[in-house]
């Protein structure tokens, strides 16, 4: 049973969704927040939320990652989270959903901790570290057996987030098929399109427990970023000196979500 790979991706309007296709892999992809398996650069770029991003499968697993070297777009992807919605029309118009990174009022309650208090004047590294602690746990919805909050580093749905040295944040997940279409699945249902879309949050204009700013993903009460929306502009102002102006802070950017619309099939080899 083969399937074609669709070559190029036709952009479209907003409101559209773009085609492509799965690759089909056959070496066993580690879900680690590396995109060492993926053989950067990804194949594909999405304007709308400036992600780059490749979808691959083998014979049991569908695989996504995204990168992103964008600064405003790492720190709203860490601090207000991710949304990754895959649909079909495969036993029925069905929906799935996996939210990670959490918004931070979820990792906040979930963790139930204080502990995570990014310093906005340390290094960018250390502030991504910082962050990425506190990212353990997805939220889960619409699949055949797991729902709910679980761990990353579940069995069966895993994902991963990591920020390399030269700031690129890489974004994995791995997806069996029995979670997709469920325990009975067959190949030939799966030849069908997926729709995938992908929504980075927007930060909000106040913080979760009031105080001013955005929180950090450790605390609960406002100003734990050492001053929240103020800090973030300082830290573009920072990190723009000392990059060369590469980071430019847009308050209305941050306030904005984003999302990528992609229709795509399996592949399979013959």
């Amino acid at each position: 049973m083969k399937f074609s790979l669709t070559i190029s991706m036709i952009f479209i309007t907003a409101v559209s969704f773009a085609q492509s296709g799965s690759q089909w892999t056959n070496n066993k992809i580690i879900v680690d927040g590396s995109a060492y398996d993926w053989n950067p650069p990804l194949k594909h770029y999405d304007n709308q939320t400036a992600l780059f991003f490749d979808i691959k499968n083998d014979s049991n697993n569908l695989y996504l990652c995204f990168q992103t070297k964008d600064e405003m777009n790492e720190a709203k992807i860490l601090r207000s989270g991710m949304k990754v919605i895959l649909s079909d029309k495969i036993n029925g118009k069905h929906k799935s959903v996996i939210n990670f990174p959490l918004p931070f009022k979820h990792v906040a309650k979930a963790n139930q901790s204080d502990e995570i208090k990014p310093d906005p004047l340390a290094s960018r590294q250390s502030w991504h570290a910082s962050l990425l602690a506190a990212d353990t746990l997805m939220e889960v919805k619409g699949f055949t057996n797991n729902n709910g909050i679980i761990s990353i580093n579940n069995s069966d749905i895993r994902a991963a987030i990591n920020v390399d040295s030269s700031n690129t944040l890489t974004y994995e997940i791995a997806i069996p098929f029995k979670e997709l279409f469920g325990n009975d699945y067959n190949l030939k249902d799966v030849s069908k399109d997926i729709s995938l879309n992908v929504i980075i949050n927007a930060m909000s204009d106040h913080s979760e427990g009031g105080g001013g700013g955005y929180a950090g993903r450790g605390g609960r009460g406002g100003g734990r970023m050492g001053g929240g929306y103020g800090a973030m502009q300082h830290e573009g102002n920072r990190m723009g000196g000392e990059g060369g102006g590469q980071y430019q802070y847009d308050p209305a950017a941050m306030l904005q979500k984003t999302e990528l619309k992609q229709k795509f099939a399996l592949s399979f080899p013959q």
